[in-house]
C-alpha cells in the first residue's frame, strides 16, 4: 500500500472514530498531568444511593466528563462521597473531604445541612447545585436561580388565595422533571435553563463516552464541575481564593450563567403544574384562581392587563405555556 493510500485510510478512521477516541480518553483517564505540579483535588457530595441511584450516577458521570475534557493541567483528582440525601451523612462526607484536604467541594444537589459552615471553617469553597439559593456566605457559589424561600412563599400565596393544595418541595426540585403529584392539586417546579449551543456538543460527548442518553442530572453535574474548574484555574494562575471565587462567579455554564448572590428571581424561574381535575372551590377562591390563570396565560405578555398585578409579578410560568421545554440562554 502506498504512503498516500495509508494516510487516507488512517484519516478516514480518525474521522469516523474521533469521538470514540475522545470518549476512551474520558473513561480511561488518558490525559497526561504536568509533572512539575501536584494535581489539585475536587471533592463531591452526591446523593448516589437515595432517592435515585441512577440520578446520582448521572451527576457523577457529568462531573467526570467536564473534568476529563477540560484543559486544566494537571488533571484534578475527584473524590466522591455519598450523602443519601441525608444532611447528617452530607456533613460526615464533608468532614471526610476536609480531612482529605480537597481544594473545592461540589454538592448541594439534595441537602446542605451544616456542610457550608463546616467547609467555611476549613477554608474550602463550595459549589452548590440546589435549585433554590440560600442565605450563605461568599465562600459558596450557588447555581440555583430561585431566590431564598421564594418557592415556598409563592406556594403559600397560591394556597392562601386559591385554596389549592400546592407543593414547592416535590421531587422535581431534585431531578428538575416537571411532573405533578397525586398528593397535590398543583406543584411548583424549577425551570431548566440551558445554553443550547453547547448542549448538543456536550450531549454528543457524553453519549459517546458512556453509551447512555445525556440527562438533566448529568448536565447538572457537568455545570457544577465547570464552576469548580474555573475556580481552580484562577487559583493556579496565582489569584487569591477570594478573587478566584469572584471570577468563577462570572462564567457561563452549560446551564447558563452563575447567578449573582443577590440576583432577583427571574420571571420564569418556576413552572406551575395543575392537575387535570381540580377540587371544587369557593366562589372567592375560584375567582382568584381564574385571575391567576389569566395573568399567567400563554397569550398574556409582561404588562398585559389580564388579572391582578400580584399574579403577574409571581416568578412563575404555567407549565402548559412552557410546553416542557427548557429556557434557552447565551448561545455563545
Amino acid at each position: 500500500m502506498s504512503h498516500k493510500s495509508e494516510k487516507r485510510r488512517v484519516g478516514g478512521l480518525l474521522g469516523l472514530q474521533g469521538l470514540r477516541g475522545l470518549a476512551a480518553a474520558v473513561l480511561g483517564w488518558g490525559l497526561c498531568a504536568a509533572a512539575q505540579a501536584a494535581p489539585p483535588t475536587i471533592g463531591a457530595i452526591v446523593p448516589k444511593s437515595w432517592p435515585s441511584a441512577a440520578q446520582g450516577e448521572e451527576i457523577h458521570k457529568g462531573m467526570l466528563l467536564a473534568l476529563k475534557t477540560s484543559s486544566i493541567q494537571p488533571v484534578p483528582t475527584l473524590l466522591v462521597q455519598d450523602s443519601g440525601c441525608d444532611y447528617r451523612r452530607a456533613e460526615a462526607a464533608a468532614k471526610q473531604l476536609i480531612e482529605a484536604k480537597v481544594d473545592v467541594v461540589l454538592g448541594g444537589w439534595c441537602v446542605l445541612g451544616g456542610v457550608p459552615a463546616l467547609l467555611k471553617t476549613a477554608g474550602v469553597p463550595l459549589v452548590s447545585s440546589n435549585a433554590e439559593r440560600y442565605l450563605l456566605d461568599a465562600h459558596v457559589l450557588q447555581l440555583g436561580r430561585v431566590g431564598p424561600r421564594v418557592g415556598e412563599s409563592v406556594a403559600a400565596t397560591l394556597r392562601r388565595e386559591t385554596g389549592l393544595r400546592v407543593s414547592a418541595s416535590s421531587s422535581c426540585w431534585m431531578d428538575f422533571e416537571a411532573a405533578g403529584s397525586e398528593k397535590f392539586d398543583a406543584v411548583l417546579c424549577p425551570t431548566l435553563v440551558i445554553d443550547q449551543a453547547r448542549w448538543a456538543q456536550v450531549e454528543g460527548l457524553y453519549t459517546a463516552a458512556f453509551l447512555k442518553p445525556f440527562t438533566v442530572s448529568a448536565a447538572r453535574g457537568y455545570a457544577a464541575m465547570e464552576v469548580g474548574l474555573s475556580y481552580l484555574r484562577k487559583l493556579r494562575s496565582g489569584a487569591k481564593p477570594a478573587v478566584a471565587l469572584a471570577e468563577a462567579q462570572t462564567i457561563q455554564t452549560l446551564l447558563g450563567p452563575v447567578p449573582a448572590p443577590d440576583a432577583a428571581t427571574p420571571a420564569a424561574a418556576m413552572q406551575l403544574l395543575l392537575t387535570a381535575k381540580l377540587p371544587r372551590l369557593a366562589p372567592k377562591e375560584s375567582a382568584q384562581l381564574n385571575a391567576m390563570l389569566k395573568a399567567k396565560s400563554c397569550a398574556c405578555k409582561p404588562g398585559c392587563s389580564e388579572g391582578e398585578a400580584k399574579w403577574r409579578e409571581l416568578p412563575v410560568v404555567l407549565a402548559s405555556c412552557a410546553g416542557g421545554k427548557p429556557v434557552a440562554v447565551g448561545n455563545t
